[in-house]
């Protein structure tokens, strides 16, 4: 028997039993076993493909939100976000090996972003509800639109077997030359996709496709055919916002320091 798991709600902030939340939804193709990297094994380097890890019979997930919140939201959203990863698997089963895709997917674009949104506060768990108290609002009322001005959200094609999503990050690209600059976001990325939400910066990445606009342009319920533009990025490695292929990671990880 598991016992029961107490703690603060990631999207109302109510304080007491919390379920257990898949992120993405179950029937997103999330429910087979998975392994979880550890992060001492990247830290302390070696072959990244011999990692051991400790394995979750349930899929990604975990205890974040109260029952009502994942009940509702599931209930509400979780549909929809199936079909979007749904309609996006099988294209990537058709052709893989395109650095990028433009196609059609029929979604209710509202729904697929609070669920977007939902993913993101598992996986930052309450720092995020913290920091940007109207997202939680914008999830918890199924007819509201628009996100704060400074957040913005991206997606991409996930291909490959691995999966992360991270609490809120910060990153600095171009060190040292003039055009560095600072990026605050959190990542959750599932094949077939991955989302990035940056916070009053740039995305970490400038290949990422912005589709902020889902929660602007379309009401509660309101179904449309969208031809998305996505960019094909690898996940191998556990950081935030790295799209290195696993035979650069593995390149860069064999150069001696100069």
């Amino acid at each position: 028997m598991i016992s029961p798991v107490y703690g603060t709600c990631c999207l109302c902030g109510s304080s007491g039993k919390l379920s257990f939340e898949h992120f993405p939804p179950r029937k997103a193709f999330n429910e087979n076993p998975v392994l979880y990297s550890e992060i001492q094994d990247w830290l302390a380097g070696g072959n990244p493909d011999t990692f051991s890890g400790k394995k979750q019979q349930r899929g990604v997930g975990a205890y974040t939100l109260c029952e009502s919140c994942n009940s509702r939201t599931g209930g509400w959203y979780g549909r929809d976000y199936i079909s979007l990863t749904r309609q996006g698997m099988q294209y990537l089963q058709k052709v893989r090996s395109a650095a990028g895709f433009y196609l059609p997917f029929q979604i209710k674009p509202l729904h697929a972003i609070k669920q977007i949104i939902c993913m993101f506060a598992s996986a930052s768990g309450p720092e995020l509800r913290r920091t940007k108290p109207e997202l939680a609002r914008f999830v918890l009322n199924r007819e509201e639109r628009h996100l704060p001005d400074d957040v913005r959200v991206f997606a991409f094609y996930s291909i490959g077997d691995r999966s992360r999503s991270s609490g809120l990050a910060g990153l600095l690209t171009g060190f040292g030359t003039s055009v560095s600059k600072q990026h605050f976001f959190s990542e959750t990325t599932f094949p077939p996709f991955g989302f990035v939400l940056s916070l009053g910066s740039p995305p970490p990445d400038e290949r990422l496709t912005d589709i902020t606009y889902f929660a602007d342009d379309f009401r509660h319920d309101e179904t449309r055919t969208l031809w998305l533009r996505l960019p094909v990025l690898p996940v191998y490695t556990i950081y935030p916002g790295d799209y290195r292929s696993r035979d650069k990671v593995l390149t860069d990880a064999s150069r001696k320091p100069e």
